[in-house]
């Protein structure tokens, strides 16, 4: 399979909705991305299952504040030099990029990683969705070494961070980009194609594209019913229709990890078919945690997303406003996270929750 500009649009809707609210808008990195494949030509999705064993598999991601990729984009060929300096490290050839992270403005950005850096793209990612640590990936989960994180800027600047864990990998890289300016593109849990292959989240990429198809589909017709449509198709649940009445920040003075660094809680009162109801949502990098009543109806690691009403744009966490009209959805997450130390590393207590994973329940 290919991935050329036509397939833009609808990618970028898939990754949107697979963030969960967080990892920044895709469409800000389908520019990037089409002048990638207008210069370079379209970029090769690829099997795992198709690559040399020995080859190697770099991640590759953008690192650090969304909100400065509004003005500071990058230029998508960080990963040439990034591609260099695995090669000397690891004394082997890369063989295929993977996105590390398919959720958000990640999942457009890697096509135009891997278009500069003259590599196929892998069907798969790290995390099946967006979060906020660095660590917290499926590689971390299937005991792949974190290091050494490969880092570079859109000015060539190069930093090699030997980390032992993934929570030091996380500071020290997290610090180098901030040297960068706040943005950069990160490498880290290089691994062979063998490791990759039992290491991952598999499909992503395919996946994307298959929801964004469908809301292509869906167009000119009411987003409940989209997002109903999405829910059915990919064996999760339409929870609600609803008005956003107030969103409240909560104090995370004592939060110990970036992952956990923020928080709010917002209340959704039901609206057209689903009046007299109220949800409960925890807020943090992404969507955290949906209640009703009471009753936990969904949480991380599976996938929250909420759509305005009226454009069916995807609502992200630090655009809920007191007002708005939303539908939410919750997709089930790839299993590896629902292993213990899955749980440990992405479920609602990594976030600061005093709440135990919850599976969904599709009626």
């Amino acid at each position: 399979m290919r991935l050329n500009g036509g397939c833009l649009a609808d990618f970028a809707r898939g990754c949107d909705v697979l963030a969960a609210g967080g990892g920044g808008y895709a469409g800000g990195t389908v520019p990037m991305a089409q002048v990638a494949l207008d210069t370079q030509g379209p970029v090769e999705i690829v099997d795992l299952a198709d690559l040399p064993p020995d080859g190697l598999v770099m991640p590759c991601a953008y690192l650090g504040s969304p909100a400065v990729w509004v003005e500071r984009i990058g230029t998508g060929r960080e990963s040439i030099a990034i591609r260099r300096q695995v090669e000397q490290h690891f004394g082997a050839e890369v063989v295929a990029m993977m996105c590390t992270e398919i959720g958000g403005s990640n999942g457009p950005a890697s096509v135009a990683l891997a278009a500069n850096a003259g590599l196929p793209l892998a069907d798969a990612d790290g995390m099946g969705r967006a979060f906020p640590g660095v660590e917290q990936v499926a590689m971390q989960v299937a005991g792949v070494h974190p290091g050494p994180s490969v880092l570079a800027d859109d000015h060539d600047h190069v930093v090699l961070v030997q980390a032992d864990t993934g929570d030091w990998l996380e500071r020290l890289a997290r610090s180098a980009v901030t040297a960068f300016g706040d943005t950069g593109v990160s490498s880290e849990y290089v691994m062979t194609v063998e490791q990759a292959r039992t290491s991952v989240v598999t499909g992503s990429i395919s996946r994307a594209l298959k929801i964004g198809g469908v809301l292509a589909d869906c167009a000119g017709i009411p987003v409940v019913m989209a997002v109903r449509r999405l829910a059915a198709e990919f064996g999760g649940i339409c929870l609600m229709e609803g008005k956003v009445s107030m969103v409240s920040p909560v104090q995370t003075s004592t939060a110990t990890t970036f992952a956990a660094s923020l928080r709010s809680t917002a209340l959704l009162d039901g609206i057209n078919g689903d009046d007299g109801r109220c949800l409960r949502v925890e807020v943090g990098h992404e969507y955290l945690a949906i209640l009703e009543d009471g009753e936990v109806r969904a949480t991380t690691p599976d996938i929250i997303t909420l759509f305005d009403v009226y454009s069916g744009d995807v609502v992200a966490t630090d655009s809920l406003r007191y007002g708005q009209r939303v539908v939410v959805l919750a997709l089930p997450c790839p299993e590896l996270w629902l292993q213990p130390t899955g749980l440990e590393l992405v479920g609602p207590r990594a976030f600061g929750l005093d709440l135990d994973y919850h599976p969904l329940v599709v009626k």
